[in-house]
């Protein structure tokens, strides 16, 4: 029969299924109560692809909207404007875009907050969503249009006062559009046009991959300190468990038979996982799918991560389609890649020498030489500068996708 699978890889997690970030969430509520007692405060969530950065920033979308209670227990009432970026995002398309949500927002809280319509006549020149701005773009200075914007947001938290414990600007994928969009001098600017204009219940939390730090800094070599900095690392194995359980009571609640896994089979999710939540989602949805007598077991796990449509396949095309699948043809290639691995989940820098990686493969010197070429041309690894024969993966999270994928083939047999 059809169950409830309540796994979601690739997915953002719900409130209800997030799992560890305790020390995170603790200063995020920290800074909320900052915000609503009028000390602005802005945030920037940043790691890994898989991590959990969206997840987490979308907890902090629902505890300051008062979805739920902070973990003290207090109940904030945000008026939250959420957004995402795109890669062909502009200045003047950033702009736009915060003051189109920041209308839609305000507006749909009339009726929760009990606003005056009427008093928001002002933000009608913003069309929904952002898409466009009443004027023309084109001859609107760029520091003219953020002026306006300053302006908007400062009369919205004026006008919110006692209604509202302030407003709060979340910006994911902010690593996406180019330094030359210039989000780093944006943020910077309107927070300090806001903070001397006396509007202090105001507050902007950005997430991203890490590159989103440099990429801010080219635009404004100050952005990135307006920010308290938050860079998630993988959970830890209780945590990594933990996220099963709760996936397991989330099923239980809904399915008419209780389905339960033994201990074997979550240490084996969080082993193969490494502690990235993405992929811990991936391994229990294909085990939890694979499972037969309700109850997920070794071969359950392995079954479901190893051969066609299983976890690693899945994570291969979701996060590395363009590293493994398409551009490495050759055995020699997937062979270096597998001695370098072990290196970036030792060492968070991962430096490999050319030496290290020919004393791990049994390769002739000219197929090395080849593949380490190949692989660097195509920024499947990276030369460390300045350094000539020193090589790592681009992430941690690419490194444990390769090693996972043979330990797991052994496993199965």
């Amino acid at each position: 029969m059809p169950r409830y699978n309540p796994f979601r890889p690739g997915k953002i997690v719900a409130p209800g299924m997030f799992a560890g970030r305790l020390r995170e969430l603790e200063q995020l509520d920290r800074i909320l109560f900052q915000i609503k007692s009028g000390n602005s405060h802005h945030f920037l969530i940043h790691g890994e692809r898989g991590i959990g950065k969206s997840s987490l920033l979308f907890s902090v979308q629902c505890v300051a909207r008062g979805d739920f209670p902070a973990l003290d227990g207090t109940t904030y009432r945000f008026l939250v404007v959420s957004l995402e970026l795109e890669p062909t995002d502009s200045y003047y398309d950033i702009v736009r875009k915060i003051g189109g949500e920041l209308n839609r927002t305000v507006r749909a809280a009339n009726q929760v907050f009990h606003l005056a319509s009427a008093a928001w006549e002002f933000l009608k020149r913003w069309e929904v969503m952002g898409v466009k701005y009443s004027s023309d773009a084109t001859e609107t200075k760029g520091h003219e249009l953020l002026n306006e914007l300053a302006s908007d947001i400062e009369r919205v938290v004026s006008n919110t006062d006692g209604a509202v414990d302030g407003v709060l600007f979340l910006i994911d994928e902010a690593d996406k559009p180019p330094a030359t969009s210039g989000l780093g001098e944006l943020t910077k600017v309107l927070s300090e046009r806001l903070t001397k204009r006396g509007c202090e219940r105001f507050g902007l939390g950005l997430a991203g991959l890490s590159a989103v730090v440099e990429t801010m800094r080219q635009s404004h070599e100050s952005a990135p300190r307006i920010f308290d900095h938050f860079v998630l690392e993988p959970l830890l194995p209780p945590e990594r468990i933990e996220v099963v359980d709760k996936g397991l009571d989330q099923a239980n609640a809904k399915n008419s038979v209780r389905t339960e896994a033994s201990g074997n089979a979550k240490e084996m999710i969080a082993d193969l996982s490494e502690g990235y939540p993405n992929f811990i989602q991936e391994f229990a949805y294909c085990a939890f799918d694979r499972d037969s007598n309700n109850y997920i077991d070794i071969r359950d796990v392995l079954s479901g991560a190893v051969g066609e449509g299983g976890a690693f396949e899945q994570l291969g095309f979701k996060y590395f389609q363009g590293l493994y699948f398409e551009q490495i043809y050759s055995e020699s290639y997937r062979k270096v890649l597998k001695a370098m691995a072990p290196a970036m989940l030792d060492d968070s820098e991962g430096w490999v020498t050319k030496q290290q990686i020919r004393e791990q493969v049994n390769l002739p010197e000219t197929t090395l030489s080849n593949a380490i070429h190949a692989l660097k041309s195509r920024n499947i690894i990276v030369p460390k500068t300045g350094s000539r024969g020193i090589y790592r993966l681009p992430s941690r999270a690419f490194a444990v996708w390769v090693t996972g994928v043979e330990r797991a083939e052994k496993k199965a047999g």
